[in-house]
């Protein structure tokens, strides 16, 4: 039975990820007037905001702050415009696993203060407890998924992950934690989930609340009981 429910962000909560693109777009056409693609920026995509501006721009650490920055301004400027809203049903399934007693977390590859942007803007900020963020450096998910049980003081075994890059199926797998991959996003790579083989693939958001009533453990029915 799943007591806790560890879930990632872009991609899997709200459909942010071109938010994100457009962002570093324009941070990098300000600082040196490329104008890059959608891939040429995913390419890049595995460390935190900051990382990804250093990896836009290898060799000249004078621009990686300013490019923060620029990133950030933009994110928040255009977050009402490209994201105002996470996926429907988002904020009701949040209510009904917490009344039910589910441990929540979000373990995120972005950075904290653009995770928290998104949070307050969806006003989701309230029903994480636990945020892990990532790292300039990538590649730190499998590490975040421990230390969020660990604050929890929750089992891996009685958790899920829900996620939405075949990067969290990996990281899900070295824990060990169970995994929903998340494939209901525009961008979602379906096709590539499917070939890590999670544990389960959804691909509409709204399959989730069922997906809890038949797996997740009512914990406060439980405690009443005893």
């Amino acid at each position: 039975m799943i007591k806790t429910a560890i879930f990632d962000f872009d991609g899997t909560l709200a459909d942010t990820i071109p938010l994100c693109l457009e962002a570093f777009r324009r941070a990098v056409n300000d600082l040196d007037g490329r104008v890059l693609t959608d891939r040429e920026i995913e390419r890049n995509f595995g460390p935190d905001d900051l990382g990804v501006i250093r990896k836009l721009f290898p060799g000249k650490p004078e621009l990686h702050e300013h490019g923060r920055e620029l990133f950030i301004h933009y994110y928040q400027e255009l977050h009402a415009e490209m994201a105002p809203a996470p996926f429907p049903g988002t904020v009701e399934l949040l209510h009904s696993l917490r009344n039910s007693g589910i441990r929540l977390a979000m373990v995120t590859g972005k950075r904290r203060e653009s995770a928290d942007i998104s949070l307050k803007f969806f006003h989701l900020d309230g029903f994480f407890p636990v945020l892990e963020t990532g790292s300039p450096e990538g590649g730190v998910k499998t590490d975040r998924i421990n230390r969020a049980l660990e604050r929890l003081g929750a089992s891996a075994r009685e958790a899920v992950y829900i996620g939405d890059s075949p990067s969290d199926v990996d990281a899900c797998r070295a824990v060990p934690v169970r995994i929903i991959a998340a494939g209901w996003a525009p961008g979602a790579d379906v096709k590539g989930l499917e070939e890590r083989c999670p544990d389960w693939l959804l691909t509409r958001f709204e399959d989730l609340e069922p997906f809890f009533r038949k797996h997740a453990a009512d914990v406060n029915h439980q405690n009443a009981a005893l």
